[in-house]
């Protein structure tokens, strides 16, 4: 079997659509993350959560939190958690961000694949995520376990498995975006990420140059 083949060309997969982690939270986290800020994310309607890089957790006060991961970044509002402000956290014991990475890919995809990944990556599992805390798919498990003990292309494990491709771009989406999984074929381009700015102390700055 050619792993090569054009999804196009097979009955059960489908050529992928893609969606931009620059158009959900995935971006916003990973800027955070790679730059150890701590941040609100907040909006509403839909409550707010709490990013702590420095910890590797965060803290949801979401009604649903499902709905407030599929927001567009417009629709939110990020701010730096100071480290007084982060202090009623010192006690607590927050989720993993990873769980959160998951989570926001899972539902931000919807069947499609994320930017940066591609329907012939040959992927291989470095973590097992705790699955009893994340959503799934009826297949994730089966996936998830192929890949961790035969690296495969999307495009092949799906043919293998029987899985529909749309389930499988999911899968894989919530796998990288959580840092659970990669591709072994190529080097996937890392962009570097300015930390988010502090938009309350911007707010305070642009009213005073208002005369507000």
């Amino acid at each position: 079997m050619d792993v090569r083949a054009d999804p196009q060309n097979s009955n059960n997969a489908a050529a992928p659509e893609f969606f931009s982690p620059d158009d959900c939270l995935i971006t916003s986290f990973r800027r955070a993350l790679a730059n150890q800020q701590n941040i609100r994310v907040s909006a509403e309607g839909h409550g707010s959560l709490v990013l702590l890089s420095t910890r590797g957790e965060y803290f949801a006060d979401s009604p649903d939190l499902p709905e407030l991961l599929q927001l567009p970044p417009d629709k939110c509002r990020v701010t730096i958690v100071s480290e007084e402000d982060s202090a009623p956290y010192a006690n607590r014991v927050g989720r993993n961000i990873d769980e959160l990475m998951w989570q926001t890919a899972f539902h931000v995809s919807k069947g499609r694949l994320m930017e940066g990944c591609s329907w012939n990556d040959v992927v291989q599992l470095d973590y097992w995520p705790n699955l009893t805390r994340l959503p799934l798919t009826p297949d994730t498990f089966r996936s998830l376990a192929l890949f961790y003990q035969h690296p495969t292309s999307i495009f092949f494990a799906s043919r293998l498995l029987k899985v529909p491709a749309k389930e499988m771009y999911q899968i894989y989406s919530a796998a990288r975006a959580a840092g659970f999984a990669r591709p072994i074929n190529r080097k996937p381009e890392e962009p570097r990420l300015e930390p988010h700015r502090n938009q309350t102390l911007l707010s305070s700055l642009l009213g005073k140059l208002s005369g507000r």
